[in-house]
C-alpha cells in the first residue's frame, strides 16, 4: 500500500487568505501583519509555507490587503524553506480590495487557480504536529483525491462547551472515534451547545475543486454582509458534491494566532522547543513562576475600607 509520502496527488496549488485586519492584536498589527508575527524563530506564515511545501504543494497565492506589503517583501517570488532537497514554493500575490469574508477572499483566487483543485490554508493558523508538520494536510489531500470529493475539510475535536465559537461539522454517519476520513452531511456555523451536531470543528485547512467559485457567487452574504466559505461548501454539498473531512489526530493541533492569549501561549510553546535556547527559556519560566507565586502568597490583605 502506498504511503502518504509516496502518493501522487492532483493538488499542487494553495491559496493563503491573509488580508484580515488583526484587530484583536492591536497595536502590533498597526505595524506588522499578524501573519508575520514571530513564533519562536519564524513568522507564522513560515510554518504555513513549510507545511505546504512538505505536502507537495508547488505554487501558492497570498490574498493580501493593500495594508500588508510586508508579506510580499518578506517572501518574494519563491520560498525555499528549511529543506534544500525540496523544490522552492513559487509565490504570487493578489490584493483583496475590501475584506468581506473568507468566501470573498477565495473569489480573488479564481483566475490564478485556472481550473485546478487547490488547498486553502489560513495564514493566521499553523498546524502543530510533533512527528511531521505536514502530515494532517497530506492526509486531507489524500482523502480529497481518493474519495473524489468536491471539498475536504481538516477538523479538530474540541470541548463541547466551546462549539458556539466555530463552524461545526455534521458527519454523515456519526461514530464513537474519528481517526480516519469521514463523509460529511453539512456544516453548522456557531451553533448552540445543545444544537451542535458534533464537537468536531473546522481547523483552517480545506481542499476544494474550482466548482466552488460559481457556488460562491450564488451564496448569499451573512447578516454582517460577509461571504463565508463554509456556507458555500454547504451549498456545494447540496448540489451533490461529496463532502469529506480528515481529523487532526493525537499529538497534533491547530494553533491559532488570533489574540494575545493564543499568541503568547504559542510563542512560549515554540520557544521552549528551541534546540539552542529551549532549556534556558524553561529555567527562566520556572523562576518567574516561582516569583509570581511568592508575590501572590505574600501580598497583604486589602483593607476593608479601601
Amino acid at each position: 500500500m502506498p504511503t502518504l509520502n509516496s502518493m501522487q496527488t492532483t493538488v499542487r496549488k494553495a491559496v493563503i487568505p491573509a488580508a484580515g485586519f488583526g484587530t484583536r492584536l492591536q497595536p502590533f498589527t498597526s505595524y506588522i501583519p499578524k501573519e508575520l508575527l514571530p513564533i519562536g524563530r519564524k513568522p507564522v506564515l513560515g510554518y504555513v509555507l513549510d507545511e505546504l511545501q512538505h505536502a507537495g504543494i508547488q505554487e501558492t497565492l497570498f490574498i493580501v490587503s493593500d495594508r500588508k506589503p510586508q508579506i510580499q517583501a518578506f517572501f518574494g517570488d519563491e520560498y525555499r524553506g528549511d529543506n534544500s532537497s525540496l523544490p522552492p514554493l513559487r509565490c504570487s500575490y493578489v490584493v483583496q480590495a475590501k475584506q468581506s469574508g473568507s468566501g470573498d477572499a477565495i473569489l480573488c483566487a479564481e483566475d490564478w487557480v485556472a481550473g485546478e483543485p487547490f488547498v486553502v490554508a489560513f495564514g493566521d493558523s499553523l498546524i502543530d504536529a510533533l512527528q511531521e508538520g505536514s502530515a494532517p494536510l497530506r492526509r486531507l489531500i489524500a482523502a480529497f483525491d481518493q474519495r473524489s470529493a468536491g471539498a475536504a475539510i481538516l477538523v479538530e475535536r474540541i470541548a463541547r462547551e466551546k462549539v458556539f465559537r466555530y463552524g461545526v461539522v455534521a458527519p454523515l454517519e456519526p461514530r464513537e472515534e474519528y481517526t480516519e476520513p469521514f463523509a460529511l452531511r453539512t456544516i453548522v456555523e456557531k451553533p448552540s451547545v445543545e444544537e451542535a451536531p458534533s464537537n468536531l470543528v473546522i481547523a483552517a485547512r480545506f481542499v476544494l475543486r474550482p466548482a466552488i467559485f460559481s457556488i460562491l457567487r450564488e451564496t448569499p452574504q451573512d447578516r454582517r454582509g460577509e461571504l463565508n466559505l463554509p456556507d458555500a461548501i454547504c451549498r456545494l454539498g447540496e448540489v451533490g458534491a461529496p463532502l469529506w473531512a480528515a481529523p487532526i489526530l493525537e499529538n497534533e493541533a491547530r494553533r491559532d494566532i488570533g489574540n494575545f492569549e493564543t499568541y503568547f501561549a504559542n510563542f512560549v510553546r515554540f520557544a521552549l522547543r528551541d534546540p539552542e535556547y529551549g532549556a534556558s527559556i524553561q529555567k527562566i519560566a520556572e523562576i518567574e513562576t516561582r516569583k509570581q507565586q511568592k508575590t501572590e502568597t505574600e501580598a497583604p490583605f486589602a483593607s476593608p475600607n479601601t
